[in-house]
């Protein structure tokens, strides 16, 4: 089957967006059916200074002179979505769960170079509790790589025969954690960061449908509560290079009170966070920074 190529010159549309995933929520899974690559291309981006700075306002993040490390992925999630939505994926967007985010910057990013981004699809994995599918986003200045993430979305349900070599993805348990930085949540900003972030989910600004879908009540985007995480750790991944790697547990409910518990080992920060109600961390994460060697991040 031949890849898909889809090239923009400006953002995806939501309102078109969505009414494609509408139209594709029937889609479903059958293992004798090849799945195209798709690529979401955009040539020639330039950030908006205005969205940046509400990116940083928002999530509470002060300002630096190269890009967070999280920042990028508010450029290229309205092109993962539209890679989502299309008839060709087998499964629908709206049963779908992200559960693993891993970004590698390669190097700082200045807020006014001129960018390239390329969005894809991998190929899907029948796992013991449903389906798998890594999407990755890179971006470029030039022709060389700055930044790049492998989001992982999961699909709940049995599908057939298991690779019996599957392992989940896992952190390991912080042994002897320190309080980083407990703050309240408050339910503010929440569809304006929908508008900055891409991420215009009703879940994350109307309590009333998040509880339709059967959540306590709406709950904040994953990157805006990341952001912060990382803003209170003493390595906040913006003028080096710099791996991120981040569980989604569960959600982060807004009006509530939030710890961020981490533990720091060499160029390694182990942290998760916890919302009130909730014994477990609601996202486990680890950072790593690596000041001289870019190869390694590779």
């Amino acid at each position: 089957m031949k890849n898909v190529i889809l090239n923009f010159n400006k953002k995806p549309s939501d309102i078109l967006t969505l009414l494609q995933a509408f139209n594709s929520r029937k889609s479903r899974f059958n293992p004798d059916e090849a799945v195209p690559e798709i690529h979401v291309i955009r040539s020639g981006y330039r950030i908006n200074s205005e969205q940046l700075n509400s990116f940083q306002t928002i999530c509470g993040i002060p300002p630096t002179r190269h890009l967070h490390i999280l920042y990028p992925f508010t450029l290229v999630y309205p092109y993962l979505m539209r890679i989502l939505c299309r008839r060709e994926m087998p499964f629908s967007q709206f049963k779908i769960l992200n559960t693993r985010n891993h970004i590698l910057m390669f190097r700082p990013i200045k807020p006014d170079e001129q960018l390239h981004l390329d969005c894809y699809n991998s190929v899907v994995r029948i796992i013991p509790k449903g389906l798998e599918c890594d999407f990755k986003a890179e971006i470029f200045a030039g022709t060389e790589k700055v930044w790049e993430n492998t989001i992982t979305y999961f699909v709940p349900g049995k599908f057939g025969y298991t690779d019996q070599s599957y392992t989940q993805h896992r952190l390991e348990p912080i042994e002897n954690p320190c309080i980083a930085k407990e703050w309240f949540l408050e339910a503010k900003n929440r569809f304006k960061f929908g508008r900055v972030s891409g991420d215009t989910n009703g879940i994350h600004y109307s309590s009333i449908y998040a509880r339709m879908l059967g959540f306590k009540r709406d709950f904040a985007q994953p990157i805006r509560v990341i952001a912060a995480c990382v803003s209170h750790l003493r390595d906040q991944a913006a003028d080096k290079p710099a791996e991120l790697d981040f569980l989604l547990k569960g959600p982060v409910y807004y009006e509530n009170m939030l710890t961020l518990k981490n533990q720091k080992i060499g160029h390694v920060e182990r942290f998760d966070l916890y919302c009130s109600g909730n014994e477990k961390p609601c996202i486990m994460g680890r950072l790593i920074s690596n000041k001289n060697n870019r190869q390694k991040l590779i």
